[in-house]
């Protein structure tokens, strides 16, 4: 019975070995995030030379679809995104992302309404974009 448990115990050992990266190497490093659109991301695609709203719909247009929560009463379509660039709430929504050159974007964050309802209150309910330029001062005006 001794010997049957060190057997199994040893090949629980190796299996586990056997999952584990290699030491310094994160198994998900290679994996893009679905919720973040990177500067690379844009610039090696076409999408770089507009602006910032086509290359969304180009390259995650999932972004900019209603995504309702659970425990939603309101239709989606009366939640509109929030988007914050740069840290400024853009009171014009979407529409904001017009005016920014695609390749001055460091990243575009998805934040889903749970996510966005908790890091920006009532204004978020609909879910959130969060921008980040390469140059703060190249931002737009918010509210």
């Amino acid at each position: 019975m001794r010997s049957l448990l060190q057997s199994v115990s040893r090949a629980l050992f190796v299996g586990l070995l056997a999952c584990a990266s290699p030491a310094g190497q994160n198994s998900h490093a290679t994996a893009p995030e679905h919720d973040v659109l990177t500067r690379d991301e844009i610039l090696s695609s076409t999408a770089s030379t507009g602006n910032l709203l086509q290359a969304i719909q180009s390259l995650r247009p999932n972004f900019l679809m209603a995504h309702p929560t659970a425990h939603s009463t309101r239709s989606a379509a009366a939640r509109p995104l929030a988007v914050y660039v740069s840290g400024v709430h853009q009171t014009i929504g979407v529409e904001a992302l017009t005016s920014i050159n695609a390749a001055n974007v460091t990243a575009v964050r998805y934040l889903d309404p749970t996510a966005a309802q908790n890091q920006f209150g009532f204004v978020a309910t609909g879910g959130a974009l969060v921008v980040t330029l390469d140059d703060p001062s190249k931002k737009p005006d918010g509210d």
